[in-house]
């Protein structure tokens, strides 16, 4: 089982979005996925039709017995919803390594993490296997981004980290000067900066207020083809089946 945090100071960058139809499209008959909701605005788990459900993610943290995560409309895909009680969890001990023991029979989970720096962020990331950061082309996120970067290195020196551009505009003279500095500074962070953009699609907007992933919502759309291909990108460098 590999664990990604999926992860920005900055809200506003297309990361629940990202976590949800990247993770429809790792679904698979060999490849069983798990979403878990660590925001208390729960934006994913209203993607996929689900806020409100129980168990949360607030039980399954402080449970001492194993939650079952529910299975969403995507085959192969499950959740364990948000709670908006996490913007109140404060906690020394480490909640998610017993959490993370429990859960059975899932070979890649996303962590959908709030904006900012919290203790459900700062415990999920020490938690992972790998980091991955959605940004997008403008100044304020890319001083987010370098921010986030400096962050999880000073506490996970060698983690992996990924970062994805979301909301791209290629037409932008902005975004081209973007792109310079998100490769230059790929190598002074240690970052991967991957191949696929998410372009600025209103289809991936209008899925999350139909409550359902892009694949099928608009599955023709240039985000549903983009997001498929961020799949295979993610596949190939994560090292899953």
């Amino acid at each position: 089982m590999i664990v990604i945090s999926v992860f920005n100071f900055k809200g506003g960058t297309g990361k629940s979005s990202t976590t949800l139809n990247l993770e429809a499209y790792l679904a698979s008959p060999k490849r069983q996925t798990l979403l878990i909701d660590l925001d208390g605005q729960r934006t994913l788990s209203f993607g996929l039709g689900m806020d409100g459900q129980q168990p949360t993610t607030l039980d399954w943290l402080t449970s001492k017995e194993a939650i079952a995560p529910k299975q969403t409309q995507v085959k192969h895909l499950c959740l364990i919803p948000g709670d908006i009680g996490m913007f109140r969890l404060k906690a020394e001990d480490n909640l998610f390594i017993p959490a993370l023991s429990r859960l059975r029979g899932f070979d890649v989970v996303l962590m959908d993490c709030p904006p900012g720096l919290s203790v459900v962020s700062v415990q999920a990331i020490l938690n992972s296997d790998r980091i991955l950061i959605p940004t997008m082309n403008e100044p304020a996120s890319l001083k987010g981004l370098s921010e986030a970067v400096e962050l999880i290195r000073g506490e996970r020196a060698n983690i992996p980290i990924d970062v994805v551009r979301t909301r791209y505009k290629p037409r932008l003279v902005l975004t081209k000067e973007a792109d310079d500095l998100l490769i230059e500074a790929a190598v002074e962070l240690g970052y991967r900066l991957l191949h696929t953009t998410i372009p600025d699609n209103i289809a991936v907007a209008e899925s999350i207020a139909a409550q359902q992933p892009i694949l099928t919502y608009a599955p023709k759309s240039s985000g549903a083809r983009a997001y498929q291909s961020l799949a295979k990108e993610c596949t190939k460098y994560w090292g899953t089946k």
